[in-house]
């Protein structure tokens, strides 16, 4: 699991003071309590055993914890046993009822092995924070990839669903290259696997993502590729399934991608994944796509790949997003490409993760180009809805999203290291 820990948010205060004990503690409890007033780093750590672990902190070494944990600790008055319980393997878990002198009460535990050593001292509720790209990068790493990867996908409501099976249920995940990482959804991921402990949070187009949890060790399989042990954030979405009743288990973002250039082809409903260097050069043999009609120059920021949407030669940054059924441009921009707007009569409804904006005009977008490579009339969104999250030098500079009306015109490949968009037949 990858975390963040403020070891000041959540210690447990004690300090070498008298304390009255209403209840009489077993030995291995006293001994304990009178080390943790004592500040006695070095008696404490005679009592763990190698693999002991701080409350709900990862595993660290505990000669380096330990002392900069007992230095923050102060008061402690009085103390009762509320019950030890005996578990698998031998061990033994005592809770205690504290109370501090600032008035405040606590509840910690210690965990004894057989041997008498302490495998958990619970003394900190430390505050966590997932980090969902490192998380899925480590998982990335640890996974069998292969050079290059044809991935089949079901197209629906203009969007790319990918079967895949997740903790040993098959169905499908949304593909969203607008979302930086995994993003699960809570139906689908057992109570077992929530780490209510880890906090995460989420900004996207619209917003923040409200009430997001941490889960762990996940198993998913898509393609060839199996990640196990995956750690990753877990979000209350709208219930959705695909038109024959399959699942839609989440979101898979861009992390997924890190390491291949992508080639999109909607025509055979079908993504190609080609492993490449760190200069973007192919890694093994690729897919055949045929003689390119051009390419042009893309450059990421963060992880959205932005393209220059040119008409008349004025160039506009895009930044492109394939889990958007239609292109989406800034209400703003409507004067300046007034030449270049068909609109229609409807107008739509945009989600985004910060809820729905409704009475958006709709249009048609014409005589664009990117690179010299000409593209048809794209079905577009105009809205004054918050286009790409981030404040100042994290914001992306761009005027709206290409969506499938654009990435369905022609098969395109991206290629996020070197900065490079192509269009083939």
């Amino acid at each position: 699991m990858i975390i963040k820990i403020n070891l000041l948010g959540g210690l447990l205060m004690f300090s070498a003071t008298a304390f009255a004990q209403v209840a009489k503690a077993p030995a291995e409890v006293e001994q304990v309590v009178a080390l943790l007033n004592a500040k006695d780093s070095q008696g404490l750590l005679g009592l763990m055993a190698d693999s002991c672990r701080i409350g709900n902190l990862p595993e660290m070494d505990n000669t380096m914890v330990i002392p900069e944990i007992l230095s923050k600790f102060s008061g402690i008055s009085s103390y009762e046993m509320l019950g030890d319980q005996h578990q698998s393997q031998g061990n033994t878990l005592f809770s205690l009822l504290v109370t501090y002198e600032d008035g405040k009460s606590g509840k910690p535990t210690f965990l004894f092995n057989k041997d008498g050593k302490l495998v958990n001292l619970g003394i900190i509720k430390a505050r966590l924070r997932g980090n969902p790209d490192e998380a899925l990068a480590q998982s990335m790493a640890a996974a069998e990839k292969p050079d290059s990867m044809r991935v089949r996908f079901e197209l629906q409501n203009g969007l790319i669903y990918i079967p895949s099976r997740l903790n040993g249920q098959d169905g499908y995940f949304m593909f969203d290259s607008g979302a930086p990482v995994l993003i699960l959804r809570k139906k689908y991921v057992a109570s077992t696997h929530i780490n209510k402990d880890v906090s995460v949070d989420f900004t996207g187009m619209g917003g923040m993502m409200q009430d997001v949890q941490w889960s762990v060790n996940n198993t998913l399989a898509w393609g060839t590729i199996e990640l196990n042990g995956l750690d990753a954030p877990v979000a209350s979405m709208d219930d959705m399934e695909l038109d024959n009743g399959a699942p839609i288990f989440g979101l898979m973002g861009y992390g997924v991608l890190k390491g291949y250039q992508l080639t999109f082809d909607y025509a055979k409903q079908e993504l190609l994944m080609e492993r490449v260097d760190d200069k973007g050069q192919l890694i093994g043999r690729g897919f055949d796509k045929g003689t390119a009609y051009g390419s042009a120059p893309m450059r990421m920021k963060r992880h959205i790949p932005i393209v220059d949407l040119s008409f008349d030669g004025k160039l506009y940054p895009m930044g492109i997003d394939c889990g958007a059924n239609a292109n989406v441009l800034k209400q703003d921009l409507a004067q300046d490409l007034v030449n270049f707007i068909d609109y229609e009569e409807e107008k739509v409804a945009i989600a985004g993760v910060g809820g729905v904006q409704a009475d958006n005009h709709v249009a048609y977008l014409t005589d664009a180009k990117v690179g010299d490579v000409k593209l048809q009339d794209m079905y577009t969104v105009l809205t004054k809805q918050d286009i790409g999250a981030g404040k100042g030098d994290d914001a992306l500079p761009i005027k709206g999203l290409l969506g499938t009306p654009f990435l369905n015109q022609y098969k395109t490949t991206l290629n996020f290291v070197k900065g490079e968009i192509t269009f083939y037949p």
